[in-house]
């Protein structure tokens, strides 16, 4: 008997099978012998958090099973449809769009054991979230229709439309949910501190507006040892350290300790040097041009065999830079190294310990300063032509 309904189950699924293999490819989940339905294929997407079912509002395209215990166990696995109905076999269709997912598992139970089956046990679980369309209007690298979930936040719809526009107001973010309700969305206060309901979700129907910001009233540029360099809009009260932690990408190079702001003040530029314990007090302006200096590297000149800069390591003395550099030429006297400090001091010696932004110079060796790139023979030669025109004039 059991088997029979089972079977007559299936023929009244058939249709609906039919159905859901153009919207949302509705899989019954039955074994070869089309004989015993087997469990929903779950699809597995990335989430911060369970699903709460208060929270979660059911709509077109969902997936959900049913299971419905009677004298056997029915799975049932169900999409809804573009209208927002819930077609049971054999009970019926329920409207459950716009509801959150516990409201329709009250409803659903309740129209099971009334439709069909009164002294059964109904259990209803969503599988798979649906994906719809929002539209992003504005200061994004590719405006249009964005394809998410209802778990997609704002942050990851952006990288979906091709990231921010370097002139995108992202404090004045605007959301239009259906013909009359906006809310304002200020996103670098969720990158400040986390605040999710500056990085919502949404729903069918929402449309996001991204402004451009004016360039020479918002505007500031950042340049130097960063990447992406170019203007950028800063929001109000923005402060230096908030402002580099967004945008900045820092080269290998970079010298933090080295940040300079340059500032229009009464008609003249003035030039603030900014250490990083005042990061987060400044304020930007707009109009300001923020230099990322690269930090000072090592000079070695002389009589070596690759002079150039190098790269500053801690610890390093001169004699390693003048290894970096490839050692001294026959000419150059590396045991009369002069190192130059950025404060005007000197030192000598392959030793000394080498500080950020110091200058090696390898000299001549006293032989080649005096005869140059002569050879000994020649050098005697010399010596001895000179000592005979001396006899000669005695």
């Amino acid at each position: 008997m059991n088997r029979i309904f089972t079977k007559i189950l299936i023929i009244l699924m058939v249709p609906w099978v039919s159905f859901a293999q153009t919207f949302g490819k509705l899989e019954l989940g039955l074994t070869e012998g089309g004989e015993e339905p087997a469990l929903p294929i779950i699809v597995s997407i990335p989430l911060e958090k369970p699903v709460s079912a208060d929270e979660y509002v059911v709509g077109p395209g969902d997936k959900l099973t049913i299971n419905i215990l009677t004298s056997e166990s029915m799975i049932i696995p169900l999409v809804v449809t573009p209208t927002g109905d819930l077609i049971i076999p054999s009970v019926g269709a329920l409207s459950v769009a716009g509801n959150t997912l516990s409201k329709v598992v009250e409803k659903v139970r309740a129209f099971v054991k009334v439709q069909a089956y009164p002294s059964s046990k109904v259990t209803i679980a969503l599988t798979e979230l649906r994906t719809f369309l929002v539209q992003v209007i504005g200061a994004v690298n590719q405006p249009g229709f964005i394809e998410i979930t209802p778990a997609t936040r704002l942050g990851e719809l952006v990288e979906l439309a091709g990231g921010f526009h370097q002139f995108a107001r992202e404090f004045d973010i605007t959301l239009r949910s259906g013909s009359d309700k906006t809310r304002k969305i200020d996103y670098l206060q969720f990158l400040k501190d986390g605040n999710l309901s500056q990085n919502p979700t949404f729903v069918e129907g929402d449309v996001i507006v991204v402004p451009f910001g004016d360039v020479e009233k918002e505007g500031v540029v950042i340049r130097g040892a960063v990447t992406g360099r170019g203007y950028d809009i800063i929001a109000p009260s923005e402060t230096l350290e908030h402002f580099l932690w967004r945008k900045a990408k820092f080269r290998e190079n970079a010298d933090l300790e080295s940040v300079t702001i340059t500032r229009q003040k009464n008609g003249k530029e003035e030039h603030l040097q900014i250490k990083p314990e005042r990061f987060s007090s400044v304020i930007l302006k707009p109009g300001d041009t923020v230099d990322i200096l690269q930090e000072r590297g090592i000079s070695v000149n002389g009589f070596v065999q690759v002079p150039g800069s190098f790269q500053f390591f801690p610890g390093f003395t001169a004699a390693d830079y003048i290894n970096m550099a490839g050692g001294n030429t026959m000419e150059g006297n590396p045991n009369r190294v002069l190192i130059r400090h950025l404060d005007g001091s000197r030192d000598r010696g392959q030793d000394i310990l080498v500080k950020r932004g110091d200058v090696i110079v390898v000299p001549r060796n006293l032989k080649s300063s005096i005869f140059g790139e002569s050879s000994l023979m020649q050098i005697g030669t010399a010596l001895l032509t000179v000592y005979l025109t001396y006899l000669a004039t005695l």
